[in-house]
This record gives C-alpha cells, structure tokens and sequence, in this order.
C-alpha cells in the first residue's frame, strides 16, 4: 500500500483546485475606468435659507414653513400672556382646563391648542380666540 499525502486545502477565494500546487491561471488585470472629464464646474453647497427675490427694487419675504408659522403662533401667545398678567396654571384653572394643554404648546411639547381650550381660555381673559394666537 502507497501512503498518500493528504490534499493541500485551500480557500474557496482562491483560484485552481485544491490539490494543484500552484493555479494555473493569474489574475486578469481589471479594466481601466474610464475618468470623469471636469466640463462642469463643481456643484456649490446651497444654503438652508431661503433667500428672498428681488423685484423692481423691492424685496419679498420668504413665505413661512409650517414649523415657523407654528413658533410665531406660540409667541403670540407669550406675548398675549405676557400683556394680560396670566400665568399659565391660574389661567387654566379658572378656564377649566388642564395646565398641561397651555405648557405643553409653550413648551413646544404639542404642535397646537386645540379650538375648544382656546375658546375657554379667551372666555376667561375677556378675548377673542384669534386674539390668543395673533
């Protein structure tokens, strides 16, 4: 009987079978990719604002994203709490309401007030609802 050596193993990554010594084959050269030609100047990083168009001489102001009309709604309503002395759990008691509805909109917790508290809020300071968010 003739002793045999076991196989050489090698990966799978590697080319030829496993019990030639040496791959049969080299490598293929990859391709050369073609480079981009730089026609075009670069692109500039345009900026996050908005910037206002100019026309005869005037300007116009961008118009409010929804995020900005709701900050200038709750600073409405500090500046209308601010006006009128209220502070905000007093004012919620004598309404009826939870304290928690006008912090939380003041607090940027909550998007909005909703109708019905505004109504009882205005009742209380003697006010239209529109007035409480203009």
């Amino acid at each position: 009987m003739i002793d045999k050596a076991p196989p050489v193993r090698r990966s799978a990554g590697m080319r030829g079978t496993p019990t030639n010594e040496s791959p049969k084959q080299a490598p293929a050269p990859l391709p050369a990719k073609p480079r981009a030609q730089a026609s075009e100047p670069a692109r500039t990083v345009a900026s996050r604002f908005a910037k206002p168009k100019v026309l005869m001489d005037e300007t116009s102001a961008p118009k409010l994203a929804k995020g900005e009309a709701i900050r200038a709604q709750r600073d409405a309503f500090r500046a209308f709490m601010t006006k009128h002395h209220l502070r905000p759990t007093e004012w919620a008691r004598a309404a009826g309401v939870a304290p928690g509805e006008i912090l939380g909109f003041l607090t940027g917790q909550s998007r909005s007030i909703a109708p019905a508290t505004l109504e009882k809020l205005a009742a209380v300071a003697k006010a239209s609802p529109e007035d409480l968010l203009r």
